[in-house]
């Protein structure tokens, strides 16, 4: 495995060619993907963030410690979820990025898991008023004779581009895909050509015509209902889902091309054992000083070359030790516990507010408490943060 401290490197060993014997199987599935780094995809057609250092969330910031590099290479070795704990800003969500970035698979798709949200959002909703809607429209345009037909998406075309059935609409353009749903639609695109053209859109699907898989973020899922976890089993075990409305066989991810799902919970809640069981699992820690000093400095400090400094610019370590102490001395009366991203933000800040790098910054506290509102969630705990900080200020000479 190349060194996951440098910036831009491969992470993950199913890219890298350490253990070929062991990750063979992988190695051979993922492979057509695994070759260069192309730039980072945020959305469908975006043409991608090629500097790291011109964005700051760039997943090539993202930095893992070996036993997470384990367990997602684990997780794909078994084609299995890998469920990921922790608290807010330890990168749980950030994860999936990084595996999309460094596969060069595009974009994530992100499912947000809301409390009203069921399995079948994941997967796909069939717009059953809507094409009723199409049939009765298509059916009295015949009728009438009008001089416009229904087009294939259920709006009004030029009668040489309506459907030469007669404008009734077909039933696919009215599957609206979740993100699992695409992901096992993207899988295996020449088997589901006409599904893909009308849920997808023909631009896209000429341009990702080869079968491919896909990062899946199922991201809070114990926000969902109770019932979510469990609905989920068979499909997200078989990778695959019925379409009753679109009278066809279930549809089924290659193989091959089996999606990469990752799950995040922040534990607000116990997630069902049957669904556990088909997971794996890992629980991400809060970073250590070190870790966090190197979060920062990879972020927003890399030198030239991409490789990030031996050590934080000396206003931004004191930063670092302001934010540390504070949670140290603290962290049991906070009715917010802060965390990496609060650092992060903490410091991207003060950078846009102009503190110089070598600033000795207990003689500009009061830049440290203008920004120190991303910091404290709540008042009591915002008090507390500025009485900390008003009393490190250098006595008057």
């Amino acid at each position: 495995m190349t060194d996951p401290t440098r910036r831009g490197s491969r992470q993950f060993s199913y890219v890298g060619r350490g253990d070929a014997d062991a990750l063979a199987p992988l190695v051979e599935r993922i492979a057509p993907w695994g070759g260069a780094i192309g730039p980072w995809r945020r959305h469908p057609g975006d043409p991608g963030e090629t500097d790291p250092v011109a964005v700051p969330m760039h997943p090539a910031n993202y930095i893992t410690r070996p036993d997470l590099v384990h367990a997602v290479n684990t997780a794909l070795l078994l084609g299995k979820p890998l469920l990921l704990t922790g608290g807010p800003g330890t990168g749980k969500s950030q994860l999936a990025e990084r595996i999309a970035w460094e596969f060069n698979l595009g974009p994530v798709l992100r499912f947000e898991a809301q409390s009203l949200s069921e399995a079948a959002d994941l997967f796909y909703r069939f717009d059953l008023v809507g094409y009723l809607a199409g049939v009765e429209l298509a059916k009295a345009r015949r009728e009438t004779g009008g001089p416009r037909l229904l087009g294939k998406r259920g709006v009004d075309a030029e009668p040489d581009t309506a459907d030469a059935a007669g404008a009734v609409p077909p039933r696919e353009a009215f599957a609206r895909l979740g993100a699992l749903g695409q992901a096992i639609l993207r899988s295996a695109p020449p088997a589901y050509a006409a599904l893909f053209d009308a849920a997808i859109g023909p631009g896209e699907a000429a341009a990702s015509a080869e079968a491919r898989p896909s990062v899946v973020l199922i991201d809070e899922i114990d926000k969902a209902s109770r019932d979510f976890p469990n609905d989920l089993l068979n499909a997200i075990e078989r990778m695959q889902f019925a379409l009753p409305e679109l009278r066809r066989e279930p549809l089924a991810a290659a193989t091959v091309h089996r999606p990469i799902v990752i799950v995040t919970s922040n534990q607000e809640r116990e997630l069902p054992a049957p669904f556990l069981r088909r997971c794996t699992f890992f629980h991400i820690d809060d970073p250590t000083p070190d870790e966090l000093a190197a979060i920062v400095a990879r972020r927003f400090f890399a030198g030239s070359g991409g490789a990030a400094p031996p050590a934080l610019p000396p206003a931004y370590r004191q930063l670092l030790d302001v934010f540390v102490q504070f949670r140290t001395r603290h962290g049991d009366d906070l009715q917010y516990q802060p965390g990496t991203q609060e650092l992060i933000d903490w410091t991207d800040a003060l950078r846009q507010r102009r503190v110089p790098p070598d600033a000795d910054l207990l003689t500009r506290l009061d830049m440290v408490l203008a920004a120190a509102s991303v910091v404290s969630k709540h008042r009591e705990d915002q008090l507390r943060l500025r009485r900390f900080i008003e009393g490190m200020k250098p006595a008057a000479a």
